[in-house]
């Protein structure tokens, strides 16, 4: 039976930490899940994962060849399916939650970003929320340094972002809570700037696109006119801030 140490540490514990010290204590009969054609395998407990993943339902239930050998290989797949976003999937099955431990706010919503990609291709639910409040998190504690007399920089709000950011995250289903977090730190920049740092995804991905439009339409719904500028409301830290159009 697990101490209550054992159990603080499982809960407290990176998913690589998980990965190598606590998987191995849950044992029942298990299946076998590869990355790639040589990549780790991982041996997790068969009831964990079909229960909550209809993918590994049909996978191991379902009278396919995989049935038989209790075993199956994911094809790697750029910004879903890798070890890092695997093993996190591992340790949100078993726990339901994940603690991320990577270098940068930037490679910590990539982590985050490629697990929800996984969760939904996996069919594993729950997380959606939860990711999505994470990401606006690490965004709103990394916003872009302020200028010159503590000017607001109008990426305030994507500071950490880059562009594929986007274009993985707006693979997702419609709706999905870390599209809209996303779009909503968008707004900013693309309301004030005419060079916004997201343009070409805005161009090349039509789910970015509409819903940022939808967005910024409900942004433009708190636009008000005084004296000395015309403000709106900032729908991401919910600041209000003057309606100015920059060049850079």
């Amino acid at each position: 039976m697990p101490t209550e140490d054992t159990i603080k540490g499982v809960l407290d514990a990176p998913y690589q930490d998980f990965i190598a010290s606590f998987l191995p204590l849950y044992s029942s009969p298990c299946v076998t899940v590869r990355i790639g054609s040589a990549g780790p395998e991982y041996n997790i407990s068969k009831d964990i994962l079909c229960k909550q993943s209809s993918y590994f339902a049909a996978t191991f239930e379902g009278g396919f060849q995989e049935e038989q050998d209790q075993s199956t290989t994911l094809t790697e797949e750029e910004g879903v399916v890798s070890k890092r976003s695997f093993e996190i999937l591992i340790q949100w099955l078993y726990l339901g939650r994940v603690l991320f431990n990577e270098s940068t706010p930037t490679e910590n919503i990539t982590a985050a970003i490629e697990f929800v990609r996984l969760a939904d291709m996996c069919g594993v639910t729950g997380m959606e929320i939860v990711m999505a409040e994470h990401i606006k998190a690490i965004l709103l504690a990394n916003p872009a340094p302020e200028g010159i007399q503590g000017r607001r920089d109008v990426n305030t709000n994507t500071y950490c972002l880059m562009g594929q950011h986007m274009t993985s995250a707006f693979l997702l289903p419609d709706g999905h809570p870390v599209r809209k977090v996303l779009a909503i730190a968008a707004v900013e920049g693309y309301i004030r700037l005419n060079h916004y740092k997201f343009l070409k995804e805005i161009r090349t991905s039509p789910n970015f696109a509409v819903d940022l439009l939808l967005e910024v339409k409900e942004t433009l719904k708190t636009v008000t006119s005084g004296e000395p500028n015309i403000t709106f409301i900032e729908p991401f830290s919910g600041k209000t801030l003057p309606f100015i159009t920059e060049s850079a």
